[in-house]
């Protein structure tokens, strides 16, 4: 028992500390051969946590094949769990494994609490490049949400610095139908960079379908929304010019009155008037003149 209280500290020095490659921290806890042990498949379940949802299959028939070849090199590692084992490292070990009809697995059981187990799994994933950007930033979301953490810690928990935790995260704030594109790589993180400063959602989409059916590059979106905000700024100054004579002449002669910038804003029949001053003093100014 000692010894797996010692395995348990040690793992969380390690994922706490520093962004130790998911396979140092793998090596350290199967340092202790005598820790090996055989489980029944049927006794494991994958990680509840597990940050990555889309497996790719190709891969998983290519490390089944590998395993049938020179069997399974490296255990998983599982923590226990009401009667049953939770993958904490090595589910694509595990579905090969399965896939392969295997019976029983090598395994080292650990001591980790929830937090550790979904960290050491989103760092393995990370580490190892399997996270498409949205399943990265879900897995950021829940790390934040469920573990009352900052950005700043999951940054240095996952080894990356916290503007990428941001970045990663405003991800999220793109429609679903965005979210899914990135996921099936329609669009690139770059696109979504560019989406990301459209306001108007029913126009953000629209964009992105064009991007998709025309294929437009990064550079090129750039600069189809750059043009569309100055075309709106030039319909914002063409609307100032068309401004009805009489309303412009009354503005002109209040800025004569009251010796500064005065703009009427008249829709029907209601509208207001915006004095501006520029200190106090002015301010006081004004209201002299007003009174």
């Amino acid at each position: 028992m000692s010894n797996k209280r010692a395995l348990g500290k040690g793992l969380s020095a390690i994922i706490s500390t520093s962004p130790t490659p998911v396979s140092e921290i793998e090596n350290i806890v199967a340092d202790d051969k005598n820790r090996v042990i055989e489980i029944d498949l049927d006794d494991i379940i994958p990680n509840p946590d597990q940050p990555r949802t889309v497996f790719d299959e190709s891969e998983i028939e290519g490390l089944a094949e590998s395993i049938r070849s020179v069997g399974l090199i490296q255990p998983i590692i599982v923590r226990h769990e009401s009667g049953r084992y939770v993958i904490v490292a090595g589910e694509r070990r595990y579905r090969a494994c399965k896939l392969n009809g295997m019976k029983k697995i090598k395994a080292i059981v650990i001591e980790a609490d929830e937090e550790q187990n979904f960290t050491v799994a989103l760092i393995e994933n990370i580490q190892r490049e399997d996270l498409n950007p949205i399943e990265e930033a879900r897995a950021y979301r829940l790390l934040i949400n469920r573990f009352k953490l900052r950005q700043q810690d999951v940054a240095k928990k996952v080894g990356k610095d916290r503007t990428t935790i941001t970045n990663s995260l405003r991800l999220l704030n793109l429609p679903e139908e965005v979210q899914q594109g990135i996921i099936d790589k329609n669009i690139t993180q770059g696109h979504a960079k560019v989406l990301l400063s459209i306001e108007d959602n029913e126009r953000l989409l629209k964009l992105y379908k064009e991007v998709v059916d025309k294929g437009i590059s990064v550079r090129a979106l750039e600069k189809m929304v750059l043009e569309t905000r100055e075309m709106e700024e030039l319909g914002k100054e063409a609307k100032k010019q068309l401004k009805n004579p009489q309303i412009k002449k009354m503005e002109e002669e209040l800025i004569a009155k009251l010796g500064t910038k005065v703009e009427i804003k008249h829709s029907g029949n209601k509208g207001r008037i915006e004095i501006s001053y520029y200190s106090l003093d002015d301010f006081e100014r004004i209201i002299e003149k007003i009174k």
